[in-house]
């Protein structure tokens, strides 16, 4: 079963950071979605910034869904709170749910699993096929951590790329280990055309903060990875997971695996005037709305092998129904990309024995258009001079 999909389909670029120096903080406590949800009820009424910085102080050790995120936003909509409560959803993804969130029905039996999955795949084909051309609106908040010991200082000097940018030069500074916090947003317009996904990077960033200059970068969410994923997993391996009780009704998650020599997953490594190429080995989950074989949430995790075992990737995306043109698309509406690797080169090389810094992206996907091209008809009539006057060209416009 092929879909054409090219080599280079999906793509994780991660580019070399360098934090802003801060003070050192006390390492996070462990707490479960239950024992935030219980401070959370037990925090209302106080500042913006006591909660935030008690937050701060704060890991999960169960993933937290996007509909717990929704709701503890709404209670705290200030903008630390909102930070804050980003931050410890996010680097959560890839846990586990808390067992209440995992009904304990009993697993499909084959057949239907494999029913299950057929569905999945010709949903898959059918999104990369039908979307229509459109533009949507990318936000992304920028988090990282700070390790010990690091450069620090925004890069001096960068190589034009067509994308990422690699990094030649820092100004010098020692820090304090810094956990993970907020340094940026930026919010970008993509259009997706005849199947291909452009960005408009003309757009100004939201708000005083600049998105970072070397930044986690993600391409692909917009049927992709979705082709991408299903097509290695079933050469690979791919099983059984659980039920969870998603926003809309149950979904039936498969775990998967795909190894080194079955993987098109490329992650590109910009490292002073070269980029390093990588199709690591992957693992991840695939939910499945049983009813529809619409994709709901799917998750990549890298496995790297020698020289890159310290690396580390992972990718979230969710999706749900999207009204385009008046038809409904089931399209990405929120991503989670983390990436962990080395924070110096040393000639022209990544040092494996530097410090690991850690970067995290929240992207949310919304304000999706229908791009339509109109043409305006203007009768052509004789001027003054007795020459018909230039007609009006015609006009394209995003709806």
């Amino acid at each position: 079963m092929r879909y054409g999909i090219r080599r280079f389909t999906l793509l994780l670029v991660l580019t070399i950071g360098f934090a802003t120096p801060a003070n050192a903080a006390r390492p996070a406590t462990p707490v479960t979605v239950e024992h935030l949800e219980q401070f959370l009820a037990a925090s209302h009424g106080q500042s913006d910034g006591k909660v935030a910085s008690q937050l701060a102080g704060l890991v999960l050790t169960e993933r937290a869904t996007s509909v717990r995120l929704a709701r503890w936003q709404a209670e705290f909509p200030k903008r630390r709170c909102r930070e804050a409560l980003t931050k410890l959803a996010d680097a959560s993804a890839f846990l586990a749910l808390p067992a209440a969130d995992m009904p304990a029905n009993a697993p499909p039996d084959l057949e239907a699993q494999k029913t299950m999955l057929v569905k999945a795949i010709h949903s898959v084909s059918t999104t990369v096929t039908r979307l229509p051309n459109f533009y949507a609106t990318r936000k992304t908040e920028y988090f990282e951590d700070t390790p010990p010991g690091q450069t620090a200082g925004r890069p001096i000097a960068s190589i034009p790329m067509s994308g990422p940018r690699g990094v030649l030069g820092a100004a010098q500074a020692e820090s304090d280990y810094v956990p993970m916090h907020h340094v940026g947003t930026s919010s970008v317009t993509v259009s997706y055309r005849d199947g291909y996904e452009l960005t408009n990077s003309k757009q100004p960033n939201l708000g005083a903060q600049q998105h970072p200059a070397a930044e986690l970068t993600t391409v692909g969410e917009f049927g992709p990875i979705l082709s991408l994923v299903i097509e290695d997993a079933v050469h690979g391996a791919i099983m059984w997971g659980h039920w969870e009780q998603g926003a809309n009704g149950m979904e039936a998650v498969f775990r998967y695996a795909v190894p080194v020599e079955k993987s098109r997953y490329l992650v590109a490594i910009p490292v002073g005037t070269q980029t390093h190429q990588i199709y690591p080995a992957y693992h991840g989950e695939i939910a499945i709305s049983p009813d529809s074989g619409y994709i709901l949430r799917i998750t990549v995790v890298s496995d790297f092998a020698p020289l890159y075992q310290k690396l580390y990737t992972a990718i979230v995306v969710e999706y749900g129904d999207v009204a385009i043109g008046g038809i409904t698309y089931n399209c990405p509406l929120k991503g989670v990309a983390v990436s962990r690797m080395p924070t110096t080169i040393v000639n022209g090389e990544l040092n494996f024995t530097a410090p690991l810094q850690t970067q995290m992206n929240d992207v949310t996907f919304t304000q999706y258009h229908l791009f339509r091209a109109e043409a305006r008809m203007v009768p052509v009539t004789s001027d003054s001079d007795g020459a018909p006057p230039a007609a009006t060209p015609p006009a394209q416009s995003p709806r």
